[in-house]
């Protein structure tokens, strides 16, 4: 259910992306301009992505970070001070495990192509 209306985020983000794109594919604008233009459809594609995949992303490690800590709270940062505290070791496999795969999902919003190299 979606209680705002039309059109939804996703929508004004695609339409801005169309938008974007257009301008570029045209001959109208300087070189300068047109590289500008590429990094607003950059960070609009990262918004994109994180629309699209962050809330399943931050479900699904909420919940891998109460089983890595064993607590009923979760936050990065508690990992962070964890560590600094020695309370977890950097030599803990489900440690790595989990940052490994946090910074994989990180890379799949910031810049998926680098996954495919």
């Amino acid at each position: 259910m979606n209680i705002f209306d039309r059109p939804t985020s996703k929508e004004l983000l695609e339409a801005v992306l169309g938008f974007v794109n257009e301008e570029i594919e045209s001959n109208d604008y300087t070189k300068d301009n047109r590289f500008k233009f590429l990094i607003v459809m950059n960070v609009l594609n990262i918004v994109k992505r994180e629309v699209n995949l962050g809330r399943k992303i931050d479900e699904s490690f909420f919940n891998k970070g109460l089983d890595l800590l064993k607590e009923d709270n979760f936050s990065v940062k508690k990992i962070s001070e964890k560590i600094r505290n020695e309370e977890l070791s950097i030599e803990d496999q489900p440690l790595l495990d989990f940052l490994y795969d946090l910074t994989i999902e990180k890379i799949k919003i910031d810049n998926p192509k680098y996954l495919k190299e």
